[in-house]
């Protein structure tokens, strides 16, 4: 029994080090774990797997509909891509044949979305739940310390041309693991220690909830800093939907608490500091703001100087998965196989003058594979309208249990859980990938809670 507990112990603390390690992913990485090369994260995630394997015994949360509709999802995308066998097996583009293309797709899968909040779930469910929020937080508070000193000396050098402290300052985080210090001075975009802009916008929509838990339960007047911090880090990262995700987060973490009558004397004091703040703000700054708001507007048109390729690119795969849901609308083209058929149906708009797609997503000597964009579109263009349903239907009962327990329980769990959970749903309008390890934690932390509710009954 000592053994067990001592196994739990480390595989838990594992865990905490990989979320401390979330963000540090600028480094080339491990060309072996294929889209989790970069994540530094998933190697102590993976080793308290082992772990947990090594004690012999791991529990699955057989009492959740959840984890039901979870494994629902996952054994459908096996079955419509057995289906589609014939067509899988003629698919080829990339140096991949189909087969191949859906066995490191289904594994990924599998690893984000059954190894990894399993591992989660068995190391949690032994802790007290309030010791581990506060445990997960700090280890992501001072994660976060980190990364803002980062950006501050990034700033200083990509907005306001401080190149010297380049060599000397920002070096010097190389010695940090799987950081290596790198800046922007092109687009004078900020990704901090992760290795683009969009890859710390999904940070900050991870660690948001956290942030703002801290108004919640710290009475120390710097209590609002760390949200604060949070979005205005977003802001200047240039990862403008990122940023529009956090401030909707924060508008449903405000909602949140006012529905707490625990809460109602901390949610009179956001608001009365917010629209201090904001007509301080707007009447100090309105020509600049409505400037920004009016960029911000004209960077989504394909004609924009600055983005009109990252737009064509994003618009076009978007409508190219479209057009192969609606020649596959029940059961997809198999999961991981939406390129082979999107690839002919991207229109020429999308194409014109656009490196992109000449240089990476149709060369055939480049074997990434062109990413999706929205994690919806893929699943309805691979999985078709079956699969889609049954992910939205998992994602419906974690908004029921968010529900049930944020209006019912009011707890700090679900308010956390609530807001993350929405940042990351709006998330996936923006990516395809179910490597959003916030997401699982989350979800594990469900598990944990849904358990712990039956036992004490």
């Amino acid at each position: 029994m000592k053994l067990n507990l001592n196994i739990l112990n480390v595989s838990f603390y594992l865990i905490l080090t990989g979320m401390f390690f979330l963000p540090f992913n600028s480094w080339n990485g491990i060309s072996i774990l294929g889209e989790y090369y970069r994540d530094s994260c998933v190697l102590f995630f993976l080793l308290a797997f082992f772990i947990l394997l090594f004690k012999k015994k791991i529990k699955l949360p057989l009492h959740s509909p959840i984890f039901y509709s979870l494994i629902v999802f996952l054994v459908w995308a096996a079955a419509t891509t057995a289906l589609n066998f014939e067509t899988v097996t003629d698919n080829y583009f990339k140096q991949t044949s189909g087969v191949i293309r859906f066995l490191r797709q289904y594994f990924s899968l599998i690893l984000a979305a059954f190894i990894l909040p399993i591992t989660f779930y068995n190391s949690f469910l032994n802790i007290d739940s309030k010791r581990i929020i506060y445990l997960i937080r700090k280890a992501i508070y001072y994660s976060f310390v980190i990364v803002i000193v980062y950006a501050i000396i990034e700033v200083l050098v990509v907005k306001f041309n401080l190149i010297n402290l380049k060599k000397p300052v920002l070096n010097l985080f190389d010695y940090f693991p799987f950081v290596e210090a790198k800046t922007d001075l092109r687009l004078k975009r900020i990704s901090s220690v992760t290795f683009e802009p969009p890859a710390l916008g999904t940070y900050l929509i991870t660690i948001f909830a956290w942030m703002c838990s801290y108004i919640i339960t710290s009475k120390s007047y710097f209590r609002f800093l760390p949200a604060l911090l949070v979005i205005v880090l977003a802001f200047i990262s240039g990862s403008r939907a990122a940023f529009f995700i956090i401030v909707v987060q924060a508008f449903i973490f405000v909602f949140a608490i006012s529905q707490s009558f625990q809460y109602n004397k901390i949610f009179s004091k956001i608001v009365l500091i917010s629209a201090a703040a904001i007509t301080i703000g707007f009447l100090a700054f309105a020509p600049k703001i409505l400037n920004y708001v009016d960029n911000e507007i004209q960077s989504f048109k394909l004609n924009d100087n600055d983005h009109s390729l990252s737009n064509k690119s994003r618009f076009g795969i978007q409508y190219a998965m479209y057009k192969v849901f609606l020649d596959n609308p029940v059961i997809g083209t198999g999961y991981g196989q939406q390129a082979f058929e999107a690839r002919s149906k991207y229109p020429p708009w999308a194409k014109r003058n656009n490196w992109e797609f000449r240089l990476k997503y149709l060369n055939q000597n480049n074997k990434r594979f062109p990413p999706g964009y929205n994690l919806y579109l893929r699943l309805a263009a691979e999985t078709g309208a079956l699969g889609l349903l049954s992910f939205l239907l998992f994602m419906c009962f974690i908004s029921i249990w968010c529900y049930n327990n944020l209006f019912k329980q009011k707890n700090l769990l679900a308010i956390i859980v609530f807001v993350s959970m929405s940042g990351f749903m709006l998330n996936w309008l923006k990516m395809d990938t179910f490597r959003i390890y916030g997401f699982w934690i989350c979800l594990a932390l469900i598990f944990v809670s849904s358990t712990k509710k039956i036992s004490d009954v």
